[in-house]
C-alpha cells in the first residue's frame, strides 16, 4: 500500500516521502481501517520532528487523525465491526490503511454518519474531544467568566459552544495584525491593544482561562484571573520560558494545569468517555461549520498540502483524501 513515511526526524518538508509500505497487521484489540480522509494538525509536524509526546518508530508512517471504514478486527474487539464508519487517532494515519488500537477508534453514530463528511469526521478525535475534556476538568459552573485565547482555533470554537450551553459568560481573545482584540459572545469589541496585557486591561477578572499559546504572555493572563481561578494550558504555540513568583499563584489561589488529551482519556471513566463522544458527535452534527476545511489534496500531493496548511493557520484545516 502507499503511505507518507519518514525514516529520521526532521522538518516534514525534508524527510517525508510517498512510497510503498507493508500492509498493516491486525493484532489483539486492534482494527485495520481503510483510510478515507486525514486532517493535517500542528502535532503532525512535531511528531515528524521527534518533538511530540508520542515518539516515532522508524520507518514511521506520518499522521494521527483520520476517518475511514473498518476492514478487519483483531481478537477481543467489540463495538467496531467490519464495515463500520469510524474516526480514529493513532500514529500512521497518512496511509491507505492503518492499524489502530480499539481504544482510539470512535464509531460514527448512524445519524451523524448521514450528516457529516469524512473531512469533518477525521477531525473528531482531537480538537472536539480536547474541548470537551477541558470543560470536564474545569468543572464549569453557570455564570462563570471564561476567557479563550487563540480564539480562531477549533478547540476554542467548541469550548465556546459547550461553555455557553452550560451558562458561562465567554470572552475571546484574537490576535490580529499589529495586536490583539478581545470580543464577547456577540462579537462585540471589548478591548484592543498591541499586547495581550493591553487588550485585557479593562476586562473583568476571569474564573476560567483556556490557553493553547503559553510563553511570557501567560503572565498577562494570570494578571486577569480572579481569586480562585483556574488556568488550563493545552498547547505550546509559544514555548519560550517565563518567570513567575510563587506568591503570584499563592495569593490568588490559582489552579494552573496542563492538559494532554491522551492522559485525560486514560484517566477518565468509560462513562465519561462515552458522554464525551455522544456530546461531540451531537454538536458536530448540528454545527459542522465548527470544523472548517480550506483545502483537500490527494495523499500523493502531501507536500503541497503541507505548504497550504502552514499558510492556513486559524482559517481551517487541510485534509488529505
Amino acid at each position: 500500500m502507499k503511505a507518507v513515511v519518514f525514516d529520521k526526524p526532521g522538518a516534514a518538508e525534508d524527510v517525508l516521502k510517498y512510497r510503498e509500505v507493508p500492509f498493516p497487521t491486525c493484532g489483539p484489540r486492534q482494527v485495520v481501517v481503510r483510510v478515507t480522509a486525514r486532517v493535517i494538525q500542528p502535532a503532525d509536524w512535531l511528531f515528524v520532528a521527534g518533538e511530540y509526546s508520542t515518539k516515532p518508530s522508524y520507518p514511521q508512517v506520518a499522521g494521527f487523525d483520520a476517518a475511514g471504514i473498518v476492514e478487519a478486527v483483531g481478537a477481543d474487539v467489540s463495538g467496531s465491526e467490519v464495515g463500520r464508519h469510524v474516526a480514529f487517532r493513532a500514529p500512521g494515519a497518512w496511509a491507505e490503511f492503518a492499524s489502530v488500537p480499539v481504544e482510539r477508534v470512535y464509531p460514527v453514530p448512524t445519524e451523524a454518519s448521514d450528516r457529516l463528511s469524512d473531512e469533518v469526521v477525521c477531525q473528531f478525535p482531537l480538537n472536539p474531544l480536547t474541548a470537551w475534556g477541558l470543560v470536564d476538568l474545569a468543572m464549569l459552573e453557570p455564570g462563570e467568566r471564561v476567557l479563550l485565547t487563540a480564539a480562531r482555533s477549533v478547540v476554542a470554537a467548541v469550548i465556546d459552544q459547550l461553555a455557553r450551553a452550560r451558562g458561562a459568560i465567554v470572552e475571546r481573545l484574537y490576535r490580529d495584525e499589529g495586536g490583539y482584540e478581545l470580543r464577547d459572545s456577540e462579537n462585540r469589541a471589548l478591548g484592543t491593544g498591541g499586547s495581550v496585557a493591553d487588550a485585557l486591561a479593562e476586562a473583568t477578572p476571569y474564573n476560567l482561562i483556556f490557553d493553547p499559546v503559553g510563553g511570557p504572555d501567560t503572565l498577562a493572563l494570570i494578571a486577569r484571573a480572579a481569586p480562585g481561578a483556574a488556568l488550563f494550558s493545552y498547547g505550546v504555540l509559544d514555548d519560550r520560558p517565563l518567570e513567575i513568583k510563587a506568591s503570584t499563584l499563592l495569593y490568588k489561589a490559582l489552579r494552573w494545569q496542563g492538559f494532554a488529551l491522551s492522559v485525560w482519556q486514560n484517566k477518565a471513566s468509560p462513562e465519561t468517555l462515552a458522554a464525551a463522544a455522544k456530546d461531540c458527535w451531537s454538536l458536530l452534527s448540528r454545527h459542522p461549520e465548527k470544523l472548517p476545511v480550506v483545502a483537500r489534496y490527494g495523499l500523493e500531493d502531501f507536500a503541497t498540502a503541507l505548504a497550504h496548511a502552514r499558510a492556513s493557520t486559524g482559517k481551517g484545516k487541510v485534509v488529505l483524501i
